[in-house]
């Protein structure tokens, strides 16, 4: 297949180390190529971790995935009975339990279970944040409230990323018709060049 036909997506995926934990795939190819390579989501990502804290530190959840024509499964109860089928020396390494770690970062003591949240598109990695998890509930593995949670913050991020590009189309059109530059030398601009010409219109 050709690269430039190519159909991109965004991912944005929650981890527990290398445990997928919940991930949401959106299209890229919708957003303007000059979008794409300028993601900035720094102002997202603070809340995200403190919501994904809050998140992965509850006491309950809903384990509960409805299938369809008035089925569900409670999928916690269901790999519990999966694992306790096996011997009893074989258990021990099907449990799902992360260790809780500690870390010195400067003069402060980070102590829980660690995590990350990333955004990639393709196989391209455009921001990972590492963050930790104090009172860690393992059984958030088989939640919808994760889901619910990596698809809310994905939402956001698409949101955000829709706006920029709107942006992004009215600028060049600032630049077709107040500068006479075709689409091809507006995608042939660096950031600055494309900054200036757009500050001096």
């Amino acid at each position: 297949m050709d690269e430039n036909n190519h159909i991109k997506q965004f991912r944005f995926a929650l981890y527990q180390e290398d445990v997928l934990l919940g991930e949401k795939i959106f299209d890229a190819d919708v957003f303007n190529p000059f979008t794409r390579h300028q993601i900035d989501i720094r102002n997202i990502l603070p809340r995200a971790i403190t919501k994904f804290q809050k998140l992965l530190s509850k006491k309950r959840y809903d384990t509960e995935i409805e299938v369809g024509n008035g089925k569900s499964y409670e999928l916690f109860r269901y790999v519990k009975e999966l694992v306790d089928s096996y011997p009893s020396e074989y258990r021990r390494g099907m449990i799902y339990n992360p260790k809780t770690v500690k870390n010195y970062i400067e003069d402060k003591v980070i102590r829980g279970v660690e995590c990350k949240i990333g955004l990639y598109i393709d196989e391209n990695t455009i921001v990972e944040r590492t963050f930790y998890v104090d009172g860690f509930n393992s059984i958030v593995r088989y939640s919808i409230d994760v889901i619910d949670g990596v698809v809310e913050v994905a939402d956001q991020i698409k949101d955000q990323i829709k706006r920029v590009d709107t942006k992004n189309m009215w600028d060049d059109y600032d630049l077709i018709n107040k500068r006479g530059l075709s689409i091809q030398q507006i995608r042939e601009l660096s950031t600055n060049k494309r900054a200036y010409l757009l500050r001096s219109i």
